[in-house]
């Protein structure tokens, strides 16, 4: 079977098979149809064809054409999904991009929290608190959806929709994405717009005499004791104390961006396709997202409720149901 009808099969895959976003249709079918109008230059026109030794050289090419090292090592993961792709469906029984090197300079693979040590940690906060209730759906949020710490504390009262499923997230540089939520997350989110957030917002100082002024409270999702909007220093605190409690270590290492690397790892080790979660996460390239991925990493809200380890359990009413 030749490149280009194999490069045809994997982008209908992509529109009607997983019905991935136009940007990351796109974004395959530029990368792929690069690599392989080189790889046709140098007489390799069949799928059985290339070697590794090809693709090596065909990265080699991109550099010294002065390709930047993101852009060969979004290249090369467009051409590693191409494959396994391929694989999957049997149209070749090899794959030669499985050991093909990433360029030099790739920024070291984070270091995700296991599974085990994600429940320890989102167990941790007491809910029977405002306070716990914001602590519980913060870290939530966070592993659900892989979001940003800025873009938590940014993020104000009307952006989750629990019960839709999803929340709106604006990135550093003001360019809004919509990412799924789990029925975990959306379940402690709603319980603390219900319960913890409005007893919170009555703790600023004179609450009632600026109410009667009508002077409107802040619009922040998360609040401190005080009913004011928290701080990254403030959150940098509640999530070292929960890491503490939790007795996953002493604090140390766990950081505010711990639970955005956890997300990513996770999702790619169950098989979530990579230009996904990029989208989710907000990343420009695809290269910032695959330092997420292990070696032998084998539609959005599909592959979230499909990859995600706690899109599809529910939580028990509220705390008043009993």
């Amino acid at each position: 079977m030749d490149l280009t009808q194999c490069l045809y099969a994997w982008l209908d895959e992509l529109q009607n098979g997983r019905r991935v976003s136009p940007a990351t249709y796109d974004a395959y079918k530029r990368d792929l149809e690069h690599a392989i109008g080189w790889l046709e230059g140098q007489g390799l026109s069949t799928i059985g064809s290339v070697g590794r030794h090809h693709l090596t050289a065909y990265l080699k090419a991109c550099r010294e054409e002065g390709s930047r090292s993101s852009t060969v090592s979004r290249r090369l993961a467009s051409i590693r999904s191409f494959y396994r792709f391929l694989t999957k469906v049997g149209y070749t029984d090899r794959d030669p991009s499985m050991h093909v090197e990433l360029p030099r300079g790739e920024l070291a693979r984070p270091v995700p929290l296991t599974l085990d040590q994600v429940e320890q940690l989102l167990n941790a906060p007491e809910t029977d608190s405002p306070a716990g209730l914001r602590d519980k759906a913060m870290l939530e949020l966070l592993y659900g959806s892989g979001v940003r710490v800025s873009e938590l504390l940014a993020m104000k009262s009307g952006d989750p929709q629990p019960g839709l499923g999803y929340v709106k997230v604006c990135s550093p540089r003001n360019k809004e994405r919509i990412v799924p939520l789990g029925q975990i997350a959306a379940g402690w989110m709603a319980l603390y717009l219900r319960e913890g957030r409005p007893v919170l917002l009555e703790q600023r100082a004179g609450a009632s005499s600026l109410a009667r002024k009508g002077v409107a409270g802040p619009d922040q999702l998360f609040l401190n004791v005080s009913g004011e909007p928290l701080s990254r220093q403030g959150f940098w605190k509640i999530i070292k104390k929960h890491a503490r409690s939790s007795g996953i270590e002493d604090g140390g290492a766990i950081t505010p961006h711990t639970l955005r690397t956890s997300f990513a790892a996770h999702m790619l080790e169950r098989g979530a396709d990579l230009r996904a979660v990029q989208e989710m996460m907000g990343h420009e390239g695809i290269v910032s997202t695959e330092r997420y991925a292990g070696p032998d990493r084998p539609r959005v809200k599909d592959v979230y409720e499909q990859a995600h380890p706690r899109s599809g359990v529910r939580i028990e009413g509220s705390r008043n149901d009993s």
